[in-house]
């Protein structure tokens, strides 16, 4: 069994999917090539899936597309961030939830989260989600 070093540096190993899913010339889905890499995917697909959204797994999600316009709350926010990344990514270590409400468009929020990863602790990444009330 490779090291997650060894891993992440072995061009030829594939860690899992990205998402969205897509086709990439003759392979079936674009594919991520590091633990962190994919880690920015699992974090984004949990934290944008609905409770009971997913067949055969109807507890897998979170409750952020229902609450992120609900009065703007952020320790709501943070708190379903949180709860949904405790149960389901537990490598996953976020460090900081931040909210922006865009000042162009008072329909559009930004949750900026930082995490990192159990294997590298004291390397740190981001993910950004856009939220727009509109549509």
């Amino acid at each position: 069994m490779a090291s997650t070093i060894e891993t992440n540096l072995d061009p030829n190993t594939s860690v899992g999917l990205s998402f969205p899913l897509g086709f990439v010339g003759s392979r079936m889905f674009n594919r991520t090539k590091t633990v962190e890499e994919q880690a920015q995917h699992n974090l984004r697909n949990l934290l944008l899936t609905n409770i009971g959204e997913r067949p055969h797994q109807p507890a897998f999600g979170s409750r952020l597309l229902e609450v992120v316009f609900e009065f703007k709350d952020d320790a709501l926010i943070e708190e379903v961030i949180n709860e949904a990344v405790d149960k389901w990514l537990p490598y996953v270590a976020i460090n900081s939830i931040t909210t922006n409400t865009d000042a162009t468009n008072p329909n559009r929020l930004n949750v900026t989260i930082d995490f990192s990863v159990a294997t590298s602790p004291g390397a740190t990444d981001q993910i950004v989600l856009d939220f727009n009330s509109t549509g």
